[in-house]
C-alpha cells in the first residue's frame, strides 16, 4: 500500500513545574516513528496521558515537535501553506466545544468552504450532509439543539467537506452513548471505504477491534508495539499491551477480575529505560537503563523481551 504520511522520530518536551522557580523536561512523545498508508485506519492506542493527543495535534500543526518530523506525501507539513488543512482533516472528542454554539449549522458548514474560496458551497453542504445522513432541516439549527451523535455528524461533515486524504479522529466516540458509537463507527468505515485514510486515537481497544486495520499502543510518550490489528490483538509482544487487553471491560459483571492496584507513587514514570518497567512483571535490570526496539516479521516491539 502506498505511504501518504511518516512520522520519523517525533520527540515532543513540555516545560512543567517542579517546585517553587523551577521548571523539568516532561516527554510526552520520546522517538515515535510510525507511517500512515493511503487508505488504511491507523489506531493510536494507550490510556490517558500516553501522548496520543500530542501524537494528533502534532501531525494537526496545532503544535510543534520538538524533534523530529512529519512528512505528507514526502514533504514536511510545515513546510506545506493552508493547502494542508484541505487535505487533512479533523475529528475531536467532543462536538458540543469543536462546534461554535453561536453559529447555525449553515454557517458552521460553509465557513472552511468560504476560507478556501470553494465555489458552489451550498451543492458542498448538502453532499456532506447526505454522507453523514442528516437531513437538510439540521441547517437552520445551533449545535445546542442537535442530539449528541446529531452534533458528531455534523462536526464529521464539516471534516469532510474540503474532501480530505486523512481524518486525524482524536477519540471522537468518547463522549456518546454505547448505541450512538456504533452508527458512528459505521460512518467512519463507509467513509474509509470511500477512500479517506484515519489516524483514529482512541484509549478503548473494543474500538480497535471494529475499525482498525493496523494498531500503534504508546505509552508514556513510547511506541510500544506497532502491527497489524489481527496479529497485535491476538498475540501480544509488549507486556503493556497485553495488559491493556487484559482490562478491557466485560460484558458481564461475572466476568471481572480482582483489579490489581499499585499506587501511583510507586510507579512514577522512570526518566529513562521502559518506562513501563514499574509495572512490568517481566521487567529486569536491563529495563531499568536501556530499551530496545526490534522489528519481529514487520511488526515493531520495544521490549528488552526480544
Amino acid at each position: 500500500m502506498e505511504e501518504i504520511l511518516r512520522v520519523e522520530n517525533l520527540t515532543k518536551v513540555y516545560k512543567v513545574k517542579a517546585g517553587f522557580f523551577k521548571k523539568k523536561d516532561f516527554y510526552a512523545l520520546r522517538e515515535v516513528s510510525l507511517t500512515l498508508r493511503k487508505g488504511e485506519v491507523l489506531c493510536v492506542v494507550g490510556e490517558s496521558g500516553s501522548g496520543k493527543s500530542t501524537l494528533g495535534k502534532i501531525i494537526l500543526r496545532l503544535e510543534k515537535p520538538t524533534k523530529g518530523t512529519v512528512l505528507y506525501r514526502n514533504k514536511d507539513i510545515f513546510k506545506w501553506g493552508k493547502e494542508y488543512t484541505k487535505r487533512v482533516s479533523v475529528v475531536f472528542q467532543d462536538p458540543r466545544s469543536s462546534l461554535n454554539p453561536r453559529m447555525k449549522v449553515k454557517e458552521i458548514l460553509e465557513e472552511p468552504l468560504i476560507v478556501h474560496g470553494i465555489k458552489n458551497p451550498k451543492e458542498r453542504v448538502l453532499e456532506a450532509l447526505r454522507k453523514v445522513q442528516l437531513e437538510e432541516e439540521v441547517l437552520e439549527k445551533r449545535p445546542l439543539q442537535l442530539s449528541g451523535g446529531q452534533a458528531q455528524r455534523v462536526a464529521i461533515a464539516r471534516a469532510i467537506l474540503l474532501e480530505p486524504e486523512i481524518i486525524v479522529a482524536d477519540e471522537p466516540t468518547a463522549s456518546l452513548d454505547l448505541s450512538i458509537q456504533e452508527e458512528i463507527l459505521k460512518l467512519f468505515t463507509e467513509l474509509n471505504e470511500n477512500g479517506i485514510s484515519f489516524i483514529f486515537i482512541t484509549h478503548d481497544i473494543r474500538v480497535v477491534e471494529k475499525i482498525a486495520h493496523r494498531v500503534a499502543v504508546i505509552y508514556a510518550g513510547v511506541l510500544m508495539e506497532l502491527g497489524e490489528k489481527e496479529e497485535v490483538l491476538k498475540d501480544p509482544k509488549n507486556p503493556y499491551t497485553a495488559f491493556l487487553l487484559e482490562n478491557v471491560p466485560v460484558k458481564h459483571p461475572r466476568e471481572r477480575r480482582k483489579e490489581v492496584r499499585i499506587e501511583e507513587e510507586e510507579y512514577e514514570i522512570p526518566d529513562k529505560g521502559c518506562p513501563f518497567y514499574p509495572r512490568c512483571s517481566y521487567a529486569t535490570k536491563e529495563c531499568k537503563e536501556s530499551l530496545r526496539r526490534v522489528n519481529l516479521n514487520g511488526r515493531l516491539v520495544a521490549c528488552n523481551l526480544y
